[in-house]
């Protein structure tokens, strides 16, 4: 059994309205398949708790901001930290489900995807042996840069089989932990998972290849081969 997460967390001066979020995370209601959604308020998010208990002073620390500021704001990256918490909390909320899948609440902004192309791509996900996530770039494509998001993933659409879901939750939460503590900064969740990628071998992910368009979703097994599982 398959169940659909997606989330919001409404951002006040984020060049995108709530109304024009909901307007795209509504649309969501029209597939076929179980969606499960979650509202919170940016202080309800881990990473926002994190900050607050370890660092109470918000000029100890830098984010990632790159040609956007106004979306790139700190709680932008809170937010988009919540994720895997969020697909947690889902899987503790519906026991009989074995596969879940993140889509962004916002997906229907991306060109080309529409209700029908994400029922087919929901038709064929499956539990498999890996995390499946799709990404523009090929592994160590390009040297990683956290000035800007590293598109190694793309980070709209995650299959994440039942049995991975806590490990992977606690394993971007670390790497989300050092990275602060190292440089002081807070990064895109793409180079988080990236990151995480490249420093841990036993990360149980299946990468197949997409841009920010329909292919999140029509590439997912037509272009499936075991070499993309690292």
């Amino acid at each position: 059994m398959i169940s659909v997460v997606s989330g919001f967390v409404p951002i006040p001066g984020h060049p995108v309205s709530a109304a024009e979020y909901y307007e795209r995370g509504s649309k969501l209601l029209d597939i076929k398949h179980r969606v499960m959604f979650t509202k919170e308020d940016v202080n309800g998010c881990w990473l926002y708790q994190y900050l607050l208990q370890n660092y109470p002073d918000d000029h100890a620390i830098q984010h990632a901001i790159a040609d956007n500021p106004k979306k790139n704001t700190l709680a932008y990256h809170i937010v988009m930290a919540q994720k895997t918490e969020w697909l947690e909390a889902a899987a503790e909320m519906e026991p009989t489900a074995d596969v879940f899948v993140w889509i962004d609440f916002g997906i229907f902004h991306v060109p080309g995807v529409t209700v029908e192309i994400i029922d087919e791509f929901l038709d064929r996900a499956e539990s498999e042996k890996a995390i499946a996530i799709p990404g523009c770039w090929e592994r160590d494509q390009y040297q990683y840069n956290d000035s800007w998001p590293y598109w190694r993933f793309c980070g709209g659409v995650m299959i994440v089989p039942r049995r991975y879901i806590a490990s992977f939750n606690r394993a971007m939460k670390r790497e989300y932990i050092r990275w602060l503590q190292e440089t002081n900064s807070v990064s895109w969740e793409v180079n988080t998972l990236a990151r995480l990628e490249q420093r841990d071998p036993d990360f149980p992910v299946w990468w197949y290849q997409a841009d920010h368009n329909e292919t999140l979703f029509t590439n997912y097994k037509a272009v499936k081969s075991d070499e993309n599982l690292h």
